[in-house]
C-alpha cells in the first residue's frame, strides 16, 4: 500500500455491524475532514473491503456477526496489512479483543457515544485523534514498522523534560549494577499487549522475580488483558490489589483508573488518577518509585508505545543504578517511548524485541 502523503485526506474503512453506531462514526470522520472510503458490517466484508479500497485506516469493531474483529484483524493482517483501530464498548471486553491487539491491531478505544455528557464528548474527541495518528503508522503482518513524528506533542515535551534536568548531571556515567536483581518493572502503551506478551512468554516459569507491568489501555480492558495473558504466557498474572506482597514470578498491573507504585520492599501500592495525570497508569510513577525503593536491585523495561511516558522515570532508575533496557525501533510498533526514554539518556541498553527475554534471563543470572 503506498503511503499517504501529508496534503491528502485520510481514507478510512468503518467495519460496525450496528448501523446507528456506524452512521456516528461515519459522521465524526466526515466531520473532521477524513475521507470514509467505505462501510462494512461484517469481518467477511471488511476484509473484502481492505483488498479493494487499500484505506489508511481501519475503525474495526470487535463483535460482528460471522467472522468477527479478532478474525478480520488476523486475516487483514496477512493479505493486507493496514492499520487497525478496534472499536469496542466496556461490555464487549474480553480476551478477543486484546488478542487481536497481538495479532496486529493497533490500539482499542472506547465506542463513542452521541450523547452531549463530558465523557463522551471526550471519547468522540480521543477517537477521532486516534484515527489520524494511526493513520501514519507503517504496518507489517505482526510486528509493524515505526512511525515518524506520530506525535509532534513527544518532541516538545521530551525537551521539557530533558530541560528540567540538570546537563552535568545527566553527562554522569551511570553505574553498572552488580547486585542481584528484585524486581523487574516494564511500561507499554500502543502496540504493547503484542510485545508484553513476546517478553513474558519468553521467560520460564521459574524466572525468581516479581513483574510489575504499566501498559497504557483503554478502561475496561486491563481485566481481559490479565485473562489473555493467563492463557498464553507460563507466569501468573493479576490486577493488583491494594498493598500487595509481591510474589517471584508473577505479573501484576494496576487496576482501572490507578497507578502502580512501590512504597516500601515487597509490596505494591495503588494511586488514584488525577485530572491533570496525562497517561494512567504511568511509566513515569512506577519507574520512579521502584527505583527509590530497589536502586541498583532493580530492572527496567520500556516497550513499544506513543508519547514519553516513562523517560524521566527511566532515568531516575539508571541513575539509581539499576538496570535499564529499552526495545530497538525497528520491532516496535510506535518508536515514541522508548525513543524518548533513549534520547534522555535512561537506557543502558536497547535490544530486538525477540532478544529481550533472553537480556533478562542473563541479567538475572549473571549478576552478583
Amino acid at each position: 500500500m503506498a503511503k499517504r502523503t501529508a496534503n491528502q485526506p485520510i481514507r478510512v474503512l468503518v467495519a460496525d455491524d450496528s448501523r446507528t453506531q456506524c452512521e456516528l462514526l461515519v459522521g465524526l470522520l466526515q466531520a473532521a475532514g477524513m475521507i470514509v472510503a467505505g462501510t462494512a458490517n461484517s469481518g467477511h466484508e471488511a476484509v473484502a473491503a481492505v483488498q479493494r479500497l487499500r484505506p489508511d485506516v481501519i475503525a474495526m469493531d470487535i463483535n460482528m456477526p460471522g467472522m468477527d474483529g479478532y478474525t478480520a484483524t488476523r486475516q487483514i493482517m496477512q493479505s493486507c496489512p493496514t492499520p487497525i483501530v478496534l472499536i469496542s464498548s466496556i461490555s464487549d471486553a474480553h480476551q478477543r479483543t486484546v488478542a487481536a491487539l497481538a495479532a496486529g491491531a493497533l490500539t482499542v478505544i472506547r465506542k463513542p457515544g452521541g450523547g452531549s455528557d463530558p465523557e463522551q464528548v471526550a471519547d468522540r474527541a480521543h477517537f477521532i485523534t486516534t484515527m489520524r495518528l494511526m493513520a501514519d503508522v507503517l504496518v507489517v503482518t505482526r510486528y509493524p514498522e515505526r512511525q515518524q513524528n506520530a506525535d509532534s506533542a513527544a518532541d516538545h515535551n521530551l525537551l521539557e523534560l530533558q530541560r528540567m534536568v540538570d546537563p552535568v548531571a545527566r553527562a554522569k556515567p551511570a553505574r553498572i549494577s552488580t547486585q542481584v536483581p528484585q524486581i523487574l518493572a516494564i511500561a507499554a502503551s500502543t502496540g504493547g499487549p503484542a510485545a508484553v506478551q513476546t517478553v513474558l512468554s519468553g521467560l520460564n516459569s521459574t524466572f525468581p522475580l516479581p513483574i510489575l507491568l504499566a501498559q497504557h489501555i483503554a478502561r475496561g480492558f486491563i481485566g481481559p488483558l490479565v485473562e489473555w495473558l493467563n492463557t498464553t504466557i507460563a507466569l501468573p498474572v493479576h490486577v493488583i490489589q491494594p498493598n500487595e506482597r509481591l510474589l517471584p514470578g508473577h505479573v501484576y498491573l494496576a487496576p482501572d483508573d490507578q497507578h502502580m507504585s512501590v512504597i516500601i520492599r515487597d509490596y505494591a501500592a495503588n494511586r488514584p488518577i488525577r485530572a491533570e495525570d496525562r497517561y494512567c497508569p504511568s511509566a513515569d510513577i512506577l519507574f520512579e518509585t521502584v527505583a527509590a525503593v530497589y536502586g541498583p536491585q532493580a530492572i527496567g523495561l520500556i516497550l513499544t508505545g506513543m508519547g514519553n511516558d516513562g523517560a524521566r522515570g527511566l532515568y531516575k532508575l539508571r541513575m539509581a543504578g539499576g538496570h535499564t533496557l529499552a526495545q530497538d525501533e525497528s520491532s516496535c510498533v510506535i518508536y515514541g517511548m522508548p525513543r524518548a526514554a533513549v534520547e534522555f539518556g535512561a537506557v543502558e541498553r536497547v535490544a530486538g524485541l525477540a532478544e529481550l527475554a533472553q537480556v533478562l534471563h542473563e541479567l538475572v543470572g549473571s549478576a552478583g
